[in-house]
């Protein structure tokens, strides 16, 4: 069976579950549309409190694991790229399982705007002004308030996102790895500038129905997509224990194992021109590449949101490709960082990234 934009597509709400089904699910839906058991499925899901890392990533690494060990927190790998996300029952997951041909033609960075451009849609419907950011990310007056990722497996995609419904930034701190001294209230502050959720923007958490009907709008307005509801498959359901048992192997979760080591927390400062400019960044030296960084100082620029830019566009990049990647940045957006340059920026990574 092939499906096409004008067929139904099955939406499925799979309700609260432990970490572990969820990813599980994600294998068993894979796998019954790949046999072309199933119709098109549009999931909605919710987990119990759980850290999930990205499919490269190394819980060592990206965790405060004996911080989730004393809470109970569960940790699970995620089928798809990107970085660690903290669920709780708050938030709201959505994924699309489908056949390629299902959706408009292109690459995987074009369809991946086409989806979050209709998920903003729909986000938008809520009273809130939402917008794709690139790479795969969707925000609100620049503060992000869902992330995505995907991947092809033959010609069957994953593609899934999150909607921050709540969130408990002090709480989502302690779960990640993050030095002890950001575990205050400029640190949180600092977050809250980047991240945002529903009931922030809102007054007050929407039902889940709510959310998910306004989702499906959006879908339906921007990709012409056509919904049904139902119940999970039973095709899906019949593979559900074998994948369950692939998840929980300790297999699975330590396919990327690397040393907490082997990511150090680095830091270094530069008296530039333009301020005081300030990176802290978890630095891949096996891979020499900036996992992720966080700049601050008594500097000045414009747009504000250019540094929320940056930093998520030196996510996961080789040291060698900052340069071109910061002065792209500032070219695009006509940055003026009152005597910060682009040089500015990349001199202070490479200082961190020497930094023993």
């Amino acid at each position: 069976m092939t499906a096409h934009v004008s067929d139904d597509w099955l939406v499925v709400d799979t309700g609260l579950r432990p970490a572990d089904e969820n990813m599980a699910l994600d294998k068993a839906l894979l796998l019954a549309i790949l046999e072309s058991r199933t119709p098109n499925i549009f999931r909605f899901l919710r987990f119990e409190e759980s850290a999930l890392v990205g499919y490269h990533q190394s819980p060592e690494q990206e965790l405060n694991l004996e911080f989730c060990r004393e809470q109970g927190i569960a940790v699970q790998r995620r089928l798809t790229g990107g970085g660690a996300l903290i669920f709780d029952p708050t938030q709201i997951g959505w994924e699309l399982v489908c056949r390629r041909d299902a959706l408009p033609q292109g690459d995987m960075a074009s369809l991946a705007r086409k989806i979050c451009e209709a998920a903003a849609a729909g986000l938008s419907l809520l009273g809130v002004r939402a917008q794709f950011r690139p790479r795969n990310d969707i925000e609100v007056g620049g503060r992000k308030i869902s992330g995505t990722g995907g991947i092809m497996d033959g010609d069957v995609l994953l593609f899934q996102g999150t909607v921050l419904v709540d969130l408990d930034l002090p709480r989502m701190l302690r779960i990640l790895r993050v030095p002890l001294e950001k575990l205050d209230a400029h640190a949180v502050s600092s977050v809250a500038e980047r991240v945002t959720s529903l009931k922030a923007l809102l007054g007050k958490a929407p039902e889940l129905m709510v959310v998910q009907k306004a989702l499906l709008d959006g879908f339906r307005a921007q990709l012409g997509l056509s919904f049904v509801r139902g119940d999970l498959p039973d095709a899906v359901a019949a593979l559900l224990p074998e994948a369950l048992a692939k998840v929980r192997d300790a297999e699975w979760l330590g396919i990327n194992h690397r040393a907490r080591d082997d990511m150090p927390l680095r830091k270094a400062t530069l008296r530039a021109p333009g301020g005081t400019l300030q990176a802290e960044m978890l630095w891949d030296k096996h891979g020499n590449r900036v996992r992720q960084v966080h700049f601050s100082g008594d500097y000045f620029i414009q747009p504000q949101r250019a540094i929320v830019d940056l930093e998520a566009a030196l996510r996961n990049v080789h040291l060698n490709d900052v340069d071109g990647i910061i002065a792209g940045l500032f070219e695009e957006q006509a940055v003026d960082g009152f005597g910060l340059q682009p040089e500015h920026f990349a001199t202070v990574l490479r200082m961190a990234a020497q930094d023993a």
